[in-house]
């Protein structure tokens, strides 16, 4: 288990692994603005011990792989979905186990669709069909088909967008109001925890405000839920009943739009992986990976 920078698609991309190489192979992808230790180490734990061999990275834009700046090139999910497939082609890897959260399970399901030789099975945690219509929603104040993230939710996003952060105290410090606005009631926001992996973050990250490019990035993106209808991809779709910004229903409607696909609700779970569902997550993982 080490850090690695490869080279995929063009752009600088650190990556880590865990586990054998001679087993299952499983690729988690992080959701926007999230460094690639988002993926907590006790959750890879579980599936390497369940025989998965996990490999894990920082999206552009965030921890040390390359940043972009937005006057200059723009990107969007098909870019981002090359990125993953480059993973796999730095790890030697014709295909693997796409397990996407938030943003990360769109790039997933771009995947999917313009990749489908590269992606054996995909796990879709508390994502979307919706595209950019939720960044839309929360910058620009459109109203989506779909259920839009909470107003709270929305005001909170705007207050750091608009006063952004400077110093390290402060910048943690709106992370952990962040995602603490993103639990649920099923458990305690674990405050030391994400304190120490966000203070992590910062120490780790090449651009730290890069991170926020993934809202920009997003915001051109269509709904996807008529291509997502011609994958063939095995799916599982996991969401929280409480997810504040991405509802229920957006799960309900990625397993709508993708023939065969299976929910696997998290009770009283928000826009997170709280500990507490780790073994419920890992068991629906794995058995969805078997080989």
């Amino acid at each position: 288990m080490a850090e690695r920078m490869v080279k995929a698609n063009g752009i600088d991309i650190c990556t880590e692994d865990f586990g054998n190489p001679g087993d299952i192979p499983i690729l988690l992808v992080m959701g926007a603005s999230a460094q690639m230790i988002l993926w907590e180490e006790g959750f890879i734990a579980g599936l390497v011990d369940g025989g998965r061999y996990v490999i894990r990275f920082d999206n552009r834009d965030t921890g040390q792989t390359t940043c972009f700046d937005l006057e200059q090139e723009t990107y969007g999910l098909a870019d981002m979905a090359n990125d993953a497939v480059g993973v796999l082609d730095a790890y030697g890897l014709d295909s693997a186990h796409l397990v996407g959260a938030s943003m990360g399970g769109m790039i997933s399901q771009q995947v999917a669709m313009d990749h489908p030789d590269r992606i054996r099975t995909m796990t879709s945690i508390m994502s979307t069909p919706a595209g950019g219509e939720i960044a839309r929603a929360i910058f620009m104040g459109e109203t989506p088909e779909l259920p839009s993230p909470l107003p709270e939710y929305i005001e909170l996003t705007l207050k750091w967008v608009l006063e952004p952060p400077l110093t390290r105290e402060d910048r943690v410090r709106s992370r952990l109001e962040n995602f603490g606005a993103l639990a649920g009631s099923r458990a305690e926001f674990d405050v030391e925890c994400f304190t120490a992996i966000f203070e992590r973050e910062y120490d780790r990250a090449a651009n730290w405000p890069a991170m926020h490019n993934h809202g920009m990035a997003l915001m051109d993106e269509d709904n996807r839920a008529e291509k997502l209808r011609g994958i063939s991809t095995p799916t599982i779709v996991i969401h929280g009943t409480e997810d504040p910004i991405l509802p229920y229903p957006h799960g309900e409607a990625t397993v709508e739009a993708i023939g065969g696909a299976r929910m696997v609700t998290l009770d009283r779970v928000g826009h997170e992986l709280p500990e507490v569902v780790w073994p419920q997550v890992t068991e629906a993982i794995l058995a969805h990976t078997a080989e």
